[in-house]
């Protein structure tokens, strides 16, 4: 495993950038590498996700969604989350649990598969 690390390593330090995907055939994990189609799939599948997750959180109720979205996407601690909404800290867990657990109940409702 560490020879093939170090031969891509080498294989990139020749070559300023990576080739293009040549279809001859003959399977090369450089062209694997470089096959810009996959990531361009990757890109579309992580903003479907990301576009079902904030259709589920924007169902939750307002005081579980603002305790989630601080929570998650701003990276608070319960104590500031607290803070800001004038709850408990315990109100502010409890209110994050439902949030969780309503969206688990919304994602079973509704058949979603969330990958990425």
């Amino acid at each position: 495993m560490r020879i093939a690390h170090n031969l891509v390593i080498d294989f990139f330090r020749k070559n300023s950038r990576m080739p293009k995907f040549d279809n001859t055939g003959e399977f090369s994990i450089f062209s694997v590498l470089s096959d810009s189609s996959l990531n361009a799939e990757k890109a579309i599948i992580k903003e479907q996700v990301e576009n079902d997750v904030r259709r589920l959180v924007d169902e939750l109720p307002e005081d579980q969604r603002d305790v989630l979205l601080m929570r998650i996407y701003n990276d608070m601690s319960f104590k500031e989350i607290s803070e800001r909404t004038g709850v408990s800290i315990n109100t502010a867990l409890g209110r994050m649990r439902y949030a969780l657990i309503n969206l688990r109940k919304i994602i079973e409702k509704h058949n979603i598969v969330l990958t990425d």
